[in-house]
């Protein structure tokens, strides 16, 4: 039992695949609260735009060593922080791995439905899994207002209907052909077009992949230890303050110096437990060091700041030039910054990228995904990162 969800969470329609004589019927879905989903395992598809697909090559076999590589290997890819995804992935022949990344709010939305509706998970795939795979073939499959696009063997996207014909042309490349499961304008294309892409088809494409489980151990456990265990050191660190605090006040009346030595032994405690490389000489005088490190903290945020600023200016300069280029979002992110752009063609957000590049010579300015927006506009995410 395979369930389509469409781009807003919500059920799009359940297959019945039997994967012994090879049918597949269509059930028509009203919503999470229909007893038909209550009844069976179901293998869930969620929309390929709420998925990131990469190739990572960390040198080891170790799981538990990949699970946490793997998310910063990819970092330079996202356009997010690394904490906001969940990943999964799978170890390939030559000893790569294929990995996904999804958004937590999505799969948490998800996986409340799940909870709430009772339902049984065999797993959750992208849908970019479920259209066949062929080299120089572009598989479409078009919903009621979008369409799921796969070209050749791997890069696959979600756009709106209007946007199919200029998508292919842009990013058709070699493709001879267009299998798809309805009619297809072909004005502004030059490619023979087969009506005969069927769910069935689909579903035997997604019952021989190698899809990655999107359902990871740590959303199915909701995070229960990790938040426990983050409670419970804040209610240890709670209970030592009010601790210290009355046998500050209690023994302030009576032993003056026996209270200055407590206190001075827990600034100690709390230096060396926020500051593990510490050295003897602070500990003659804990409070003057953690004003000390205060100090040295607030000078690199100041370097942070002038960074940012030498960027605007950069940025401000191009713009200047690059009339054509609208900003959508500016962020600071550890030292790099990120530019989100739009531009009416891919030409103009070359033309920035190389002029950025010129004007901040202090920065590697690298380009991130291209898309192409519901309006026709082009969209681009920009990372400028120190020399």
């Amino acid at each position: 039992m395979i369930l389509r969800i469409k781009h807003d969470g919500e059920p799009l329609c359940l297959y019945q695949f039997d994967t012994q004589s090879h049918t597949c019927d269509t059930i028509e879905i009203n919503g999470w609260p229909d007893k038909e989903l209550t009844n069976h395992l179901l293998i869930i598809l969620v929309p390929a735009s709420w998925v990131y697909h990469s190739k990572t090559k960390v040198a080891s076999k170790n799981a538990e060593l990949l699970t946490k590589s793997i998310p910063f290997a990819i970092e330079e890819e996202l356009s997010n922080d690394v904490d906001d995804n969940y990943y999964a992935f799978r170890i390939d022949g030559d000893n790569s791995q294929a990995v996904v990344a999804i958004e937590k709010a999505y799969l948490e939305q998800l996986h409340q439905q799940i909870k709430q509706q009772n339902l049984k998970v065999q797993a959750i795939f992208s849908e970019a899994d479920w259209l066949p795979a062929a080299p120089n073939l572009i598989h479409l499959w078009q919903d009621e207002s979008s369409s799921l696009l796969r070209f050749g063997n791997d890069q696959s996207m979600r756009i709106a209907n209007p946007q199919v014909s200029k998508v292919i042309s842009v990013f058709g490349g070699d493709a001879e052909a267009i299998i798809s499961n309805g009619l297809v304008e072909t004005d502004q294309l030059d490619l023979p077009v087969q009506n005969d892409l069927s769910a069935h088809m689909c579903c035997e494409a997604l019952s021989g992949a190698q899809s990655i489980d999107l359902y990871v151990d740590e959303i199915k456990t909701d995070n229960k230890q990790k938040d426990s265990n983050k409670w419970q050191s804040v209610k240890w660190l709670a209970a030592a303050l009010v601790v210290s605090w009355l046998i500050i006040q209690g023994t302030q009346w009576y032993k003056l110096k026996s209270s200055i030595t407590t206190l001075k032994q827990q600034q100690q405690n709390l230096l060396t437990q926020n500051y593990p490389d510490v050295v003897a000489s602070e500990l003659v005088d804990p409070f003057a060091a953690f004003q000390s490190r205060m100090k040295l903290q607030n000078a690199s945020l100041g370097r942070q700041e002038n960074l940012f600023v030498s960027a605007l200016h950069g940025i401000g300069t191009t713009l200047q030039q690059q009339q054509a280029i609208r900003i959508r979002g500016l962020r600071l992110v550890e030292r790099k910054i990120e530019i989100q752009i739009t531009a009416p063609a891919m030409s103009s957000i070359n033309v920035f990228h190389q002029a950025l590049q010129q004007q901040a010579s202090d920065f590697n300015v690298q380009v991130g995904v291209n898309e192409l927006a519901e309006d026709n506009s082009f969209r681009s995410i920009l990372t400028m990162v120190p020399q």
